[in-house]
């Protein structure tokens, strides 16, 4: 009787000790499911091929004038409800050939046409609203998708990296193709005329995460000729380094602002520079895009951006003279040992200053979009000309875009339309001191300077703004 009893004990215990373990596993199992992927060489792997369509042979359709392609979907014979449909890319010469054969059907699939690149509170928001009101242009499922920037990387921006289908599927290709031009109205040789644009504002500066991207490709067996293709697009000509076996890019201008004086995080992220950014790449699959960048006044831009970044409770114009001193204490702290465009790119930099100061060095960032798309490609707009003058400035962005002239009676309509996104705050706080304004204005009076040189334009010095102020 003691044996049995003595049998039972244990088995007992052994059943306890099983369930716990069975247990422990189920919830390892489920909390790395939905744990963040941190984004080291495993991550990398994921999109390494993200978004590089000549690798698959995709060729757009001529008689679209947006970035179009067609997609083939393969019907399994035998469908189950758990299946998983798969897409392959095929050659437009073979897509009906491979429909009747395969049981497929055809899925347009489009990418923009255009990009409003920035730069954030230069009234985008509101300047992308008025241009999807034109008839030719399909609004997108969301303003600014931040694909090419952030979330085609994953963490920290989203848990997972974001495929590039998914980002294809945010443009509407049904509408593209909802209007088709007759034989008598066709204008140049666009069948189908509409286009559709990305205006994520995060396009024209934040190429930190792809130049770490690009950084891996480049020191590994992957990048053997990522820095020759990168340089097709480039107007200049460069030399091309040998980065394969070298952990140093000195001769691209490589520039490594690791930790230092401006830095006082304990745990600081690598900022890796390169000269290839997010153009770059943006050319290297969509070479004839059109870009709108439009830029305001920087000061102004600045305490607007703070009013809209900033947590209410800490909202004040001491709070905002504080932080410019001390973001501007740390910025000269970097360029006393790296360039301007190396601080400007700097992640590490970027996310230790107070205020978005960087934001407003427009010329910085343009001068790199300058230096891979052709400048009858690239608008470049100023937001109080659009404020003095809608019509006009929507009429010149219509003109790039290469859209039919808005009718009178459109044009009204569209003007009636109320502010997207306007900011309500500076009512409630009020304007920041003068002595701070003072300070800003000489900070980014250089920088005002280069750009309306690199334009040639006298009007992106702002001191017809300034002066009004």
């Amino acid at each position: 009787m003691a044996k049995i009893k003595y049998f039972l004990v244990t088995l007992t215990a052994l059943c306890f000790f099983l369930l716990v373990y069975l247990n422990w596993n189920t919830v390892k199992l489920q909390s790395s499911r939905f744990r963040p992927v941190p984004m080291h060489k495993e991550g990398f792997r994921m999109v390494e091929d993200i978004g590089i369509l000549k690798a698959l042979e995709v060729k757009f359709l001529p008689n679209f004038k947006n970035p179009c392609w067609y997609e083939v979907r393969r019907h399994n014979r035998q469908p189950h409800p758990q299946d998983v449909q798969h897409f392959q890319i095929v050659p437009s010469a073979m897509q009906h050939r491979y429909r009747s054969i395969n049981h497929a059907d055809e899925v347009l699939q489009c990418l923009p046409y255009f990009f409003l690149i920035g730069q954030p509170k230069c009234a985008t928001t509101d300047i992308f609203h008025r241009i999807n009101s034109h008839p030719d242009v399909a609004k997108p499922v969301v303003k600014g998708p931040n694909w090419w920037t952030r979330k085609r990387f994953g963490m920290p921006y989203v848990p997972q990296p974001v495929p590039l289908s998914e980002y294809i599927n945010l443009f509407n290709a049904s509408k593209i193709k909802g209007y088709k031009q007759t034989s008598g109205e066709l204008q140049d040789t666009w069948e189908y005329p509409r286009i559709t644009g990305d205006g994520s504002t995060s396009t024209l500066w934040d190429s930190a995460p792809t130049m770490g991207y690009l950084h891996h490709l480049m020191t590994t067996h992957k990048g053997t000729n990522i820095v020759q293709v990168l340089l097709q697009g480039r107007k200049e000509s460069n030399s091309v380094p040998n980065v394969r076996n070298s952990s140093k890019i000195d001769a691209i201008s490589y520039e490594h602002a690791h930790s230092h004086e401006w830095n006082q995080s304990p745990a600081p992220q690598r900022g890796i520079v390169l000269p290839f950014t997010v153009a770059d790449v943006i050319h290297l699959i969509l070479p004839k895009s059109r870009i709108i960048a439009v830029f305001r006044e920087p000061v102004s831009r600045l305490f607007s951006s703070y009013l809209f970044f900033t947590k209410k409770g800490d909202l004040s114009p001491r709070h905002f003279d504080e932080s410019v001193r001390t973001s501007i204490q740390k910025w000269n702290a970097c360029v006393r040992q790296y360039s301007d465009r190396t601080c400007a790119y700097n992640k590490t930099l970027q996310n230790a200053m107070g205020v978005r100061l960087y934001n407003g060095l427009y010329n910085i960032y343009i001068k790199d979009w300058l230096q891979v798309f052709p400048r009858e490609q690239v608008l470049v707009l100023r937001m109080e000309d659009y404020h003095n003058n809608v019509t006009k400035t929507l009429a010149s962005i219509y003109h790039h875009l290469g859209l039919r002239s808005a009718t009178p009676d459109k044009n009204k309509r569209i003007n009636i339309h109320k502010v997207y996104n306007k900011n309500m705050k500076k009512f409630l706080v009020g304007d920041m001191f003068g002595s701070t304004r003072k300070i800003l204005q000489e900070f980014y009076k250089p920088y005002n300077k280069d750009l309306a040189n690199l334009l040639n334009d006298p009007k992106f010095k702002w001191e017809d703004v300034s002066a009004t102020l």
